[in-house]
């Protein structure tokens, strides 16, 4: 019956994620940071689409490539 009981800690976390989740989303600096954070992570995978050499060069698997 483990899985029924829920730890000082867990619940601890569980309450502390959700504070943090409403702040995110109910402030205006959360949206914000929010916003920063989802841009940035955009631009990093658009950038990494456009890399100068093939993805194949980094396969182990294939011997043509090494």
């Amino acid at each position: 019956m483990r899985f029924l009981t829920i730890s000082r800690a867990e619940a601890v976390g569980t309450v502390v994620a959700v504070v943090l989740v409403v702040a995110l989303v109910a402030t205006s600096a959360g949206r914000n940071a929010l916003a920063w954070i989802y841009l940035q992570s955009h631009e990093a995978i658009e950038d990494s689409i456009h890399l100068p050499f093939p993805l194949d060069r980094l396969d182990p698997t294939c011997p043509e490539c090494m």
